[in-house]
């Protein structure tokens, strides 16, 4: 087993987080607000690209390339996910 040093960030990269995170709230709360639902679609896209961005913004950040590349997949298979959902939203 092998010792690896723990990576602190520093106070502004901490300050860019949460930013990041505050600003990823702002579709929840616009999702709570319409009853259309491709505009639920878009808005829950927006926030889950917000979230991944986040991700890989952590990793860089922290120096840790393999979170940054979870970021992107979840970023890829998010948008994935919501194409086909609006796709089958379109026929019904």
């Amino acid at each position: 087993m092998t010792d690896t040093p723990l990576v602190r960030l520093d106070s502004f990269q901490y300050v860019i987080i949460y930013v990041m995170l505050l600003t990823s709230l702002i579709p929840v709360f616009a999702v709570s607000r319409t009853n259309d639902t491709p505009e639920r679609i878009a808005y829950a896209s927006s926030f889950g690209n917000k979230l991944a961005f986040m991700i890989i913004t952590f990793g860089i950040l922290r120096g840790d390339w393999m979170i940054a590349c979870i970021g992107a997949f979840i970023l890829i298979v998010g948008d994935a996910g919501m194409l086909i959902l609006s796709l089958l939203e379109m026929r019904i």
